[in-house]
């Protein structure tokens, strides 16, 4: 009760410090250049923090503006960027004006807020940004956020392993070097710390923007190697309901030594969403049901999905916005192959292996602007997490099973401001905690928490060139092992040399903190043991990178980075035997170890074009690593030194 009083007070506090401002307002309707009203397009406040969205009817309006003359700018994905300037707004003086925007096949001067928490143009970041729009989702047919970021440039994925220009190899699922979240929110599991893929239904899904390199100054902890977003949709303005369904084969394997079935194996999928509004409340439903008979044996797969969404606006600055999914999944598992002549064959021990898992969470994001120059964003999240291992096993007995699993509850809050100090600050600060509770038969029962202080200055120094500088705070604990405090700092450099010509630099630093099912793992794999390992260090890594942003008019784009990242304390798991000395058996042991010293250079380069109005597409991108294991002198493995993707997208009609 006393937190429910605290709220409302709050709130009321915020409303009532509006109706004592000066109550200018600024109005009006956003269309394409065939005059259709454009539902959802971006209305930004140039030099504030204010912002708002258009309706059903291309309207929008932005209330409690001071008095003073501002700059709007309205952007929408598939139309090309538009500026107005010297509008003057006065005390009770409602502005009206109306803005076309023209379509372009290309978004020009794209606008994310991963990079560094809040919303700016995509020129306008230090660091590597790649964004895959929901119009590109769709063309795709991805049904999976893991499918859909294979085609990010400088990303590649092995074993559901995300690898961020070479950040990553293959650690079985178990800890990730690359940070996922959903609307800003972290999105891993609290005991094998996996990045929970199936959160959020593709169809669902606005945008994906993917960081690359260290991003720990802004994110902590598993943002070693850079970030995933997974940025969900807005609640429309009129009802709306899809239905979407695919379904597919698969063919017989090139080798017949491959084929493992006579039977023909099949995947399909359904979906079904509904989005309405109630007055200031909005609402997302969606259902969804996957099958997959895999093309390997015993990588089946089937999934259940329920995702709801919800929007209070308490008015044109401030909103609550609650996320819930559901997540049911059950089939086998695939962890290695036997051998090159039986390569759909899972290792002999693991042919009948099944898992079962379950996942739900709830999150909830509060968003007000206390003044003009300053957002105020709260967050919180709470993730389950049980999933059911069974394993069998072969000994003198006979053939018998293993059945291990984990429940792990994780809580997150974060509070984050963005202050525009003035025409050179930007100022971005807040603090965050974690807590992860873990009840294991595999990790036995463990705890791990943190909290975190951190803060940026983003200095435009002139019209072209600017500077950002900020660090992270962080103090993490996983039971006993004492990780001890970590400062990741951050320095970047952008600078306009020319209109549609952008060069940027950046140096930063990540860290990530073992995950409880490393330093904790106790398991019979069958030919040997997976031992515990509470002495595990974190990782470390310093990145750093130059590149350069060209537009190429409003039908592309081309993208070049040089990059490098030097890691220490790399984690992996390291085998070794034991002989019992008694019966002269050797034994086999596995465990997680820091063991390797690496570095990793590269170059990137990412081509979009678009024809015909954006008809045709046309996407390149190149990524060159190559990732040194400086303790044994030797290549990193599970990183592909190549990396290409290059496709064409096209579509008849709209």
């Amino acid at each position: 009760m006393a937190i429910k009083l605290y709220v409302t007070f709050a709130l009321m506090l915020s409303m009532g410090y509006r109706a004592l401002s000066a109550d200018g307002s600024i109005r009006g309707r956003v269309t394409s250049n065939e005059g259709e009203p454009l539902i959802g397009a971006s209305v930004f406040l140039q030099g504030t923090v204010r912002g708002t969205t258009t309706n059903a009817h291309g309207e929008f309006r932005i209330t409690f503006v001071s008095s003073g003359t501002y700059t709007l700018v309205f952007s929408m994905v598939g139309y090309q960027r538009e500026t107005r300037s010297n509008i003057v707004v006065g005390d009770g003086i409602d502005v009206s004006l109306d803005v076309q925007l023209t379509q372009t096949p290309i978004p020009t001067e794209q606008v994310v807020i991963t990079a560094n928490k809040r919303e700016q143009s995509l020129q306008d970041v230090p660091v590597s940004v790649a964004v895959m729009d929901a119009a590109e989702l769709e063309l795709r047919n991805s049904q999976t956020i893991e499918e859909a970021i294979r085609y990010v440039p400088g990303v590649n994925i092995t074993g559901r392993q995300v690898n961020i220009r070479g950040s990553s190899g293959y650690a079985i699922a178990v800890g990730s070097r690359v940070m996922m979240m959903v609307d800003g929110i972290p999105f891993i599991t609290g005991d094998t710390g996996e990045l929970i893929f199936e959160s959020v239904p593709v169809g669902q899904i606005d945008r994906i923007e993917v960081v690359k390199g260290a991003s720990s100054a802004l994110y902590g902890t598993s943002a070693l190697g850079g970030v995933v977003n997974v940025i969900t949709k807005q609640i429309p303005e009129t009802p709306e309901t899809y239905l979407r369904t695919y379904g597919g084969l698969y063919d017989d394997p090139s080798f017949e030594s491959w084929k493992w079935t006579d039977k023909r194996l099949y995947f399909t999928g359904v979906s079904v969403s509904h989005a309405f509004r109630a007055g200031d409340l909005g609402m997302v439903l969606a259902l969804s049901r996957q099958t997959d008979d895999g093309y390997r044996r015993n990588d089946n797969r089937k999934r259940y999905n329920v995702y709801v969404k919800t929007r209070e606006e308490f008015g044109s600055d401030n909103s609550l916005t609650m996320n819930f999914g559901l997540l049911s999944e059950e089939g086998g598992k695939f962890n290695y192959w036997q051998n090159l002549d039986s390569a759909t064959y899972p290792f002999r021990l693991q042919r009948d292996d099944q898992i079962e898992s379950s996942r739900h969470y709830l999150s909830g994001a509060y968003n007000d602007v206390f003044a003009e120059n300053f957002l105020f964003t709260a967050k919180g999240l709470w993730n389950h997490n049980k999933f059911v291992s069974t394993t069998f096993h072969d000994s003198g007995q006979g053939r018998w099973r293993d059945i291990r699993g984990s429940t792990a509850d994780g809580f997150r809050v974060d509070a984050t401001g963005v202050w525009l100090a003035s025409d050179v600050h930007t100022v971005t600060f807040g603090v965050n905690g974690q807590l992860d509770i873990v009840s294991s038969n595999l990790f036995d029962n463990r705890r791990a928490y943190g909290a975190a202080l951190f803060a940026q200055d983003e200095m435009k120094l002139t019209d072209d060139f600017a500077v950002t500088l900020g660090g992270r705070f962080d103090l993490q604990t996983l039971y006993l092992l004492n990780s001890g405090p970590q400062i990741n700092p951050k320095l970047g450099l952008t600078y306009r040399l020319a209109e549609g010509t952008a060069l940027r630099a950046s140096i930063g630093s990540g860290f990530r903190i073992p995950s409880v099912a490393e330093a904790w793992a106790a398991l019979d794999l069958g030919v040997g043991f997976f031992i515990p390992s509470p002495g595990l260090k974190p990782e470390k890594s310093l990145s750093y990178e130059v590149g350069v942003s060209q537009q190429l008019w409003d039908f592309g784009s081309v993208d070049v980075a040089a990059f490098g990242t030097n890691y220490e304390n790399l984690i992996e798991p390291r085998p070794f035997t034991k002989r019992d000395t008694i019966n002269f058996v050797d034994t086999l042991f596995v465990q997680w170890q820091n063991i390797t010293k690496a570095r990793v250079l590269g170059v990137e380069t990412s081509i979009k074009l678009g024809f015909f109005d954006g008809a045709l597409l046309y996407n390149l991108g190149y990524t060159y690593v190559y990732p040194k294991d400086l303790t044994l002198s030797d290549i990193l493995p599970y990183r592909p030194r190549h990396v290409l993707y290059t496709n064409i997208l096209g579509r008849i009609g709209m």
